[in-house]
């Protein structure tokens, strides 16, 4: 199956697709820049020979399309739509990775597209396709994605015990605290870590909220980002790959403790 078929973007009357069609006067009323075709389906050739305005159409699009911003799902399904002669190169290219690779890929470009925030000077398709790659590298474990703190993450069942001690997004910060004291105070007694561990964790948690960035492009919450290691570093004499490689053995070693010892 094709990554356009796994979307359901093969045929533009039905579904989402057929919804874009419709929706494109009214989306042309919202955003000027979309003005200029007269319909989506005359969209693909103008954008083949506007190279120079792409990014303004495309960005206009990206913004109704974004949950954070216009939250229209047809919309997105325009943009991936747009996006699928990328997306299926992209997927042609990494066949060789995952028997299920349109799946991923559509996945993931459905997450982009709708998550995706534009910005002046960006280049939205390049910049799409790129973190979708990315992403589907990261879920494979392939290049920069596979070091250790991905190979050892656990895969868990929808029904596995560890969910349900997972607090909802809306859940307070207090109780997510209290959650958290506990299992440190539990394996610190238990020698799971050491105090130093600990120390060095908070370390790392304080100068990663002080540096207040938005993406963190290592994972765990920030702890793992240059910024925040390099300064743990300084303070503590090490080096940051010290730093970073002691952290990662104290969070896989808290991980296994909470899956397996901790209460319900």
């Amino acid at each position: 199956m094709s990554v356009a078929t796994q979307l359901e973007l093969d045929d533009p009357g039905r579904g989402l697709l057929a919804e874009a069609h419709h929706s494109w006067a009214s989306w042309v009323d919202r955003q000027e820049a979309l003005g200029v075709v007269a319909q989506l389906g005359d969209l693909p050739a103008w954008l083949s020979t506007h190279p120079q305005e792409c990014d303004a159409v495309l960005g206009a699009l990206s913004g109704l399309a974004a949950q954070h911003d216009g939250d229209d799902v047809p919309a997105a399904a325009a943009l991936a739509w747009l996006l699928i002669p990328g997306a299926s190169l992209l997927a042609n290219r990494l066949a060789t990775l995952s028997p299920a690779i349109d799946q991923l890929v559509a996945a993931q470009l459905w997450i982009e597209v709708r998550t995706f925030r534009s910005g002046r000077g960006r280049r939205v398709a390049a910049s799409i396709l790129r973190n979708t790659r990315k992403g589907v590298l990261r879920d494979l474990g392939v290049g920069e994605h596979a070091e250790m703190v991905w190979r050892r993450r656990l895969v868990l069942e929808p029904d596995d015990l560890l969910w349900q001690r997972t607090q909802p997004l809306t859940a307070g910060e207090e109780d997510g605290a209290g959650e958290l004291t506990e299992l440190l105070e539990a394996a610190r007694a238990q020698s799971v870590i050491s105090d130093q561990d600990l120390h060095l964790l908070l370390g790392l948690a304080q100068a990663a909220d002080a540096a207040a960035q938005t993406h963190w492009g290592r994972g765990c919450a920030g702890l793992m980002t240059p910024v925040a290691s390099m300064e743990v570093a300084q303070r503590w004499g090490v080096s940051a790959r010290t730093v970073r490689r002691r952290a990662r053995r104290s969070l896989d070693a808290l991980s296994r403790y909470a899956v397996t010892q901790m209460p319900a």
